[in-house]
C-alpha cells in the first residue's frame, strides 16, 4: 500500500469513530473501527518526518492546522467554544515531531533520546492533548524502530493492549502498516488536504449535531 492509501484509511477510520462519538455514543462499534486511525497516523507522521524536505516547516504545519482546529474540536467534544480539559491531536503529532526532530539532531546516548522522548511526554501531559504520553510513545516506537518494522509492531501491539480494551482493537491497524511499501508512487493530492480534512469534518459534524 502507498502513503495516499494508509492516509486515506486512517482518515476514514477517523471519520467512523467521530461519526459514533458524536451521533452513537452507545455503539461502540464506530469507536473500535476508529482505533484504527491513530497509529496509521503516527506511522505516517514519522514516514513525513524522514520524507519531508524541510523538518521545520513539518511542524509549522502542524502548529497552523492545530491552532485552527482547536475551536472545532472543543465545539464538538468539550461543547464550548474554548475548552481548556483537553487538546486536540494535532498538537501530539507536533510535539512527537518536535521529539523526533531533537532526538535526530542532537547525538546523545539512548538514556538521553529517551529523556527526551518522556519529556515531550511529559508536556503533551500537562496540556492535556488528545492521546496525550500514549501518542508520543507510540511516535516514538515508529522513529526509533523504523529500520525494523517487525519489532516496531510488536511494541505497538504492547502499547495498544496496556492501554485497556477501547485501545486495544488500535492493533487492527498493523496489517495496513506491514503492507505499506514507500516505494508506491501516490496520486498527487491537494497539498494541504489532509491537514485541513481534520478540522473541517469535526466542524460539519458539529453542525449536523445541532440539526437532529
Amino acid at each position: 500500500m502507498s502513503g495516499l492509501v494508509l492516509k486515506i484509511i486512517a482518515m476514514l477510520s477517523m471519520l467512523t469513530d467521530h461519526i459514533g462519538y458524536i451521533f452513537f455514543p452507545t455503539d461502540l462499534t464506530w469507536r473500535y473501527i476508529g482505533r484504527i486511525a491513530f497509529p496509521l497516523y503516527c506511522f505516517l507522521l514519522t514516514e513525513g518526518f524522514f520524507h519531508t524536505r524541510s523538518r521545520e516547516k513539518y511542524m509549522i504545519n502542524l502548529l497552523i492546522f492545530a491552532v485552527i482546529s482547536e475551536i472545532p474540536y472543543d465545539l464538538a467534544f468539550g461543547h464550548k467554544l474554548i475548552d481548556v480539559g483537553e487538546q486536540n491531536v494535532m498538537w501530539t503529532l507536533l510535539l512527537g515531531v518536535i521529539m523526533m526532530y531533537f532526538v535526530e539532531k542532537w547525538e546523545y546516548s539512548f538514556a538521553v533520546k529517551m529523556a527526551l522522548v518522556f519529556l515531550a511526554g511529559f508536556v503533551a501531559v500537562v496540556l492535556k492533548t488528545d492521546y496525550s504520553i500514549w501518542g508520543i510513545l507510540l511516535i516514538a516506537i515508529f522513529y526509533m524502530q523504523r529500520n525494523d518494522r517487525r519489532n516496531a509492531l510488536l511494541y505497538t501491539c504492547f502499547l495498544m493492549f496496556v492501554q485497556g480494551r477501547m485501545q486495544s482493537f488500535g492493533v487492527l491497524a498493523i496489517p495496513f502498516i506491514m503492507a505499506y511499501d514507500d516505494t508506491k508512487n501516490d496520486v498527487k493530492m491537494p497539498k494541504y488536504f489532509f491537514y485541513a480534512f481534520y478540522p473541517v469534518h469535526i466542524l460539519v459534524l458539529w453542525g449536523i449535531s445541532l440539526l437532529v
